[in-house]
């Protein structure tokens, strides 16, 4: 209905007439070659450095887009268009089957496939009959066109003008990767090396870290699965082919404990047996080849952007190299499903990397720039994971409101979150993480507004002193998150805040500290994950001189921690005597003959059932007891 109303308008404003055929538009011919004009922002990815976000691959590694168009009759129209793109609630594929003038694609959404830049210029082509000459050659890495994966295009060509949406791009990740090649005599053994051919290899895989790595995890497993290399079923590590440590490093000893780990398997295979070392995530990223020459053991060293092209990696380890792959990349569709880890809820990650800067945090270093995906393709895994019997989806991004600045034309998140949360079937939405310099409120209004979406927030506020916020370098102020709380109390009551908060940041002191305590009794959050400053590398505050001493930081830690535990308390008391309606995710451990889901609020609910009978349900339960963390209660559902 919104789409037909905004046709409608664009009708009105342009004079476009919806076609009653896919003949009834004819395109006059326009042979304009010149481009339009394409904003360059530049966002940085190294403290102290800048880079164009469009420019982040070697044109050597990158080897085609994979796109769609719309077809027009008019500059006026397609300009229309890409107004009404920016920020709206319009998916291209289905303005393409509404509008397209193009009969070959218009019932396919626009959808046109691979546009190889190899064989671009060639004057005979096989897309000669939907992509003229002219716009394939625009297409390709510096050739004009300064674009990126989910931008949106306005060209012309003899057909008419095309808007051409870049929904993918393939990049051979094999070239971008640094191969040390071992010399035979000092080879170790690899598992996937084609000697081994013959047997069955398994995988285990340990993962550190954030949700993000939970998700990349899934799509590492979904890529080796699809390299025939199965879950290891017994318990003991030792015995898997293929190990996997997917790092994080956002607190301190992150590189020790990789170390620690990698230890024992390093002697496997220094005492002859057949093992592929990978070490993935951020500390991959933050450490490199030094992993390779502290651990040289190690077969394959890969930043989070490479998560879901293990397997192309892989085939330079079997072929007897090392790797390294490191390099700021691209992020390509995952061209496997992710192994997930539960049958109930999934996460859908909507936008990578980060661009903020805070002194403290080493993530921007390790994840890379901001790179949205498209509306579509996020729309299209979210309505294929509810197709498989998800009834829940967190969608998941370093700095989520910031999706789709990164896009041409611009997009909100809070539109995305509309649009996923209509979807059909899909019972629950989340989200996580806001920050406070962008969150908005048409964020919270479609929170309010959309009965799928749940009614719980995490904006981390790290501080509740702003000298101290702003040289941690976060952008905000106290004033500024406690209108984003006030707002959140007034249209959504009964949400649950969650959040993140650092003590012991260098310089703090006990008055500074003691704010921090005072905005947490005036907000009294469900929950707050707490740490004490620990200085990470490559980060400004690393350096600093008026660094903290660990007894004032535990002091901090276990003060603020008890705060935290009453507030806790407190805030899920008030469920007693209602009725929710809770997802059911698992089996109560501890006890076999319970099984727990949550509320729209987020908190944890453990009542009597059988798993097999209710896993995936969304059952009525009568809360009846809370504890810090948890709540009891009783089945009312009779299934």
């Amino acid at each position: 209905m919104r789409l037909l109303l905004l046709l409608a308008s664009i009708a009105l404003t342009t004079g476009w007439k919806m076609p009653l055929s896919p003949h009834s538009l004819k395109c006059p011919p326009l042979y304009s070659t010149k481009q339009p004009k394409t904003a360059k922002p530049s966002f940085p990815t190294l403290r102290g450095t800048t880079v164009n976000a469009r420019k982040i691959v070697d044109s050597r590694s990158a080897k085609a887009y994979r796109v769609r168009h719309i077809l027009l009759q008019t500059e006026q129209l397609a300009e229309e268009l890409l107004s009404n793109f920016r920020g709206g609630e319009m998916l291209f594929t289905e303005v393409a089957m509404q509008m397209s003038d193009c009969e070959l694609t218009k019932e396919k959404g626009g959808e046109i496939g691979w546009v190889d830049f190899a064989s671009a210029s060639n004057s005979e082509h096989a897309l000669d009959d939907l992509l003229p000459k002219n716009v394939r050659e625009a297409l390709v890495p510096g050739q004009g066109m300064d674009a990126k994966t989910g931008d949106i295009l306005k060209i012309k060509s003899s057909r008419g003008v095309h808007l051409i949406q870049l929904c993918d791009i393939m990049v051979d990740v094999r070239e971008r990767g640094k191969k040390r090649f071992r010399a035979e005599e000092n080879k170790w053994r690899t598992a996937v090396d084609p000697s081994n051919s013959g047997k069955q290899l398994h995988y285990s895989i340990e993962s550190m870290g954030c949700q993000m790595n939970s998700l990349d995890s899934e799509r590492i497993a979904g890529q080796l699965e699809s390299m025939n290399i199965l879950p290891l079923d017994d318990e003991d590590e030792k015995k898997a082919d293929v190990v996997v440590l997917n790092t994080c490093s956002i607190r301190d000893h992150a590189e020790q404990k990789v170390y620690s780990y990698i230890g024992p398997h390093a002697k496997r295979k220094r005492d002859g047996e057949s093992v592929s070392i990978i070490v993935a995530g951020c500390v991959a990223e933050q450490e490199g080849e030094q992993l390779l020459r502290r651990c040289p053991e190690v077969d394959l060293v890969m930043g989070p952007q490479y998560a879901n092209r293990i397997a192309d990696l892989l085939e330079d380890v079997g072929n007897g190299n090392q790797v390294v792959a490191t390099a700021p990349e691209y992020i390509v569709e995952d061209i496997t499903k992710p192994k997930r880890d539960s049958t109930t809820c999934a996460w859908v990650n909507i936008i990578y990397g980060c661009n903020e800067r805070c002194a403290f945090c080493i993530v921007p270093s390790t994840r890379g720039v901001e790179q949205s995906r498209t509306a579509e393709s996020i729309i299209k895994e979210c309505e294929e994971l509810v197709k498989d019997g998800y009834k829940e989806i967190t969608l998941l991004g370093q700095n989520i409101d910031a999706y789709g600045r990164d896009l041409s034309p611009k997009r909100k998140f809070s539109d995305l979150l509309n649009m996923i949360g209509s979807i059909e079937g899909l019972e629950r939405v989340r989200f996580v993480t806001s920050h406070p310099r962008y969150m908005s409120d048409r964020v919270i209004d479609a929170v309010a507004n959309n009965p799928s979406v749940c009614d719980s927030f995490h904006i981390p506020f790290q501080s509740g002193n702003d000298k101290v916020l702003r040289e941690m370098g976060r952008g905000h102020t106290v004033a500024k998150y406690l209108r984003i709380v006030n707002s959140i109390r007034e249209k959504v009551p009964d949400a649950s805040i969650t959040a993140d908060v650092i003590v012991g940041f260098p310089g703090e002191t006990e008055e500074e500290f003691l704010d921090t305590l005072k905005l947490m009794e005036t907000v009294k959050f469900d929950s707050v994950n707490t740490a004490a400053y620990s200085p990470r590398p490559n980060t400004p505050a690393a350096e600093w001189t008026n660094q903290l001493d660990e007894e004032t930081k535990s002091d901090r830690l276990q003060r603020i921690n008890r705060l935290n535990l009453q507030h806790a308390g407190e805030r899920r008391a008030r469920m007693v005597g209602r009725t929710e309606k809770i997802l059911v995710e698992g089996r109560n451990v501890k006890k076999p003959n319970q099984v727990y889901g949550r509320t729209g609020h987020g908190y944890i609910v453990y009542f009597d059932g059988m798993i097999e009978e209710l896993l995936g349900a969304i059952v009525d339960v009568k809360i009846l007891e809370s504890s810090t963390y948890s709540l009891t209660g009783e089945m009312l559902d009779s299934l």
